[in-house]
């Protein structure tokens, strides 16, 4: 792919908000009702559909989908256990004549984004009676595990049977799809006065009833949680709490998980049975409850795990709020303010329908640069090694390839899943800065930048790998372009100066000099003529005043080469020509 520098130089300077260079950008895709796919019918209409969606996310660089496979008892795949999805086909239990969950995680995986299974847990059905399927529907297949409550069918967490099965059914998809993540929804009770007394006079053992309807959830979790980390370690468990987890204050305060629907997803972090919760926290900054407030709660509670604020992009419909975007963006600000490791949005049509220009505005804002995936350091703190001998070869005045070596495994076994490309203007160039990067997640080991103009100025480069568990490695070594022209500058007197080697050509040995107007940071490096890093001379403190570095250049081939200078942010160059 190629880059033009003056698009760069324009989104560079355009940038208004402050961007982390790791966050997961999520959305909610909603099976239930149509509501956010598949909106058509048809195998080859809804692949086209999905790949569409997929593709309008990965511009406004999102990074992650939670999809919902499990909507209401029913299912985005063939299972043994529960029928296929309404959502599919209008019918529970019809074939769509594909493989929904595969595609859509074959198209994600091309375009660099994960995919989690959104699986809601103990809502099973809306009212009324399942029809006959192959297999049968939970309500008619297990009406033991079974409750009404307002008109809409719960499982009871409080029977055993419900905990194997939701177990059985959860290790059949994860033993089927290589997915990145399962995502739960609705895993807690519906309300205190949910019709539970047979159970809880069987199991409940005398235990005080709310903390045994807390902790049959807990043993879910962890139940859960283990078998996933005996089969697929690398697997993500996390999970979508109600937003308020305890009353805070009187501000603070209404449909709380912990005392309400008996959901304690702070203990599951906190007992390491998750590794991240999207609370879903949909008020706004500005009334009770506040979203600002909740975001603080959340993210301090988080216990070194992971924490994706949940933001009610959907309440920007008139029925619903009639938020302005401008909300939906300063919760975003919002949450990276107070350290939040990404963002997760319900729904994605509000993406995908630009509702009120939100997709426009996150994708020229918040969201302008690419975002790598946060590493999950508990899962793999392991760097791959970085990427060896980058080159830079000239291609005409405009055109320039970086060409490097992928790195030997590391030593978990990993190696690059995909590379990172930084340049500079200046050394030693700032990894740091997403700003920097002009590649963002090649798959390949090669890339060719375009310039709008002439170079000018030098520009440095450098590429880091990425392993599947988004850990970065140190970067390679620096090469870059030296303009050639350097000794035509013109310098203040007042400002620093990198002198002409002497002698000029040189062989073996030459001296450079420099003077500093005041003691500072200083890094002297000699580079090819291509660009590739030679040596470093100096890199550290130095004081006011003048210094000379020798340089021994007895195991070179004859040729020109450039001994470049950083000081003060500023970078000057020489040119030297070296003749055995």
């Amino acid at each position: 792919m190629k880059k033009s520098l003056l698009f760069l130089l324009l989104i560079m300077n355009g940038l208004i908000f402050p961007q982390p260079k790791e966050e997961v950008r999520a959305v909610w895709v909603t099976t239930v009702f149509n509501l956010d796919w598949p909106r058509t019918s048809g195998a080859n209409t809804q692949r086209t559909e999905m790949i569409n969606l997929l593709d309008k996310l990965k511009a406004a660089n999102f990074n992650t989908i939670m999809l919902q496979i499990r909507g209401r008892g029913d299912l985005l795949y063939g299972s043994a256990y529960e029928p296929w999805a309404r959502a599919m086909t209008g019918s529970l239990g019809g074939n769509p004549g594909f493989d929904p969950v595969q595609f859509t995680l074959d198209e994600a995986h091309k375009r660099g984004m994960e995919v989690h299974a959104w699986w809601n847990v103990y809502k099973v059905y809306g009212t009324g009676t399942p029809p006959s399927t192959n297999p049968q529907h939970v309500v008619l297949r297990h009406p033991e595990l079974v409750k009404l409550y307002a008109g809409e069918w719960w499982m009871d967490p409080g029977e055993p049977g419900t905990k194997t099965y939701l177990l059985n059914l959860a290790m059949e998809m994860v033993r089927k799809y290589p997915l990145d993540g399962i995502h739960f929804d609705f895993i807690r009770y519906p309300g205190t006065d949910f019709s539970d007394s047979a159970s809880y006079a069987n199991y409940g053992g005398g235990v005080n009833k709310s903390d045994w309807r807390r902790s049959n959830i807990n043993n879910f979790v962890s139940a859960l949680y283990d078998s996933v980390q005996a089969v697929r370690p690398v697997m993500k468990v996390g999970s979508a709490p109600i937003g308020i987890y305890k009353d805070l204050s009187t501000c603070n305060s209404g449909w709380d998980a912990y005392t309400q629907v008996f959901q304690d997803s702070r203990r599951w972090i906190l007992a390491r049975k998750h590794d991240y919760l999207s609370p879903q926290v949909y008020w706004d900054i500005s009334t009770c409850p506040r979203f600002d407030s909740l975001a603080i709660d959340w993210i301090s509670g988080r216990g070194g795990r992971h924490i994706y604020m949940g933001i009610a992009a959907y309440r920007m419909a008139s029925a619903d709020g009639n938020w302005p975007a401008a909300e939906i963006l300063a919760q975003v600000d919002t949450s990276r303010k107070f350290g939040a490791q990404g963002q997760t949005f319900f729904r994605t049509a509000s993406f995908i329908d630009n509702q009120k220009n939100l997709y426009n505005l996150i994708k020229t804002n918040q969201y302008l640069y690419p975002a790598n995936i946060p590493a999950m350091l508990w899962k793999d703190n392991v760097k791959p090694l970085a990427p060896q001998n980058l080159t830079i070869t000239t291609q005409d005045s405009l055109s320039f390839t970086l060409q490097w070596t992928k790195p030997f495994t590391a030593s978990d076994g990993d190696t690059a899943k995909y590379f990172n490309i930084y340049m500079d203007t200046q050394l030693p160039i700032d990894t740091s800065d997403i700003k920097k990067v002009v590649s963002f997640g090649r798959m390949d080991s090669v890339y060719t930048m375009v310039f709008g103009a002439k170079p000018s100025q030098n520009y440095y480069f450098t590429v880091t790998a990425y392993d599947k568990g988004y850990n970065e490695s140190e970067p390679s070594n620096t090469t870059g372009i030296i303009v050639t022209d350097v000794n035509e500058e013109i310098h203040s007197p007042d400002d620093f100066a990198l002198f002409q080697n002497y002698p000029n050509p040189f062989n073996p040995e030459t001296v450079i000099g420099f003077t500093l107007p005041v003691a500072g940071e200083v890094n002297l490096t000699i580079y090819s003529a291509l660009g590739s890093e030679i040596a470093v001379l100096y890199s550290g403190f130095a004081e006011k005043g003048s210094h000379r570095v020798n340089f021994l250049a007895e195991n070179l081939s004859s040729g020109t080469y450039y001994a470049t200078m950083s000081y003060d942010g500023r970078v000057k160059s020489v040119k030297m020509m070296f003749l055995k």
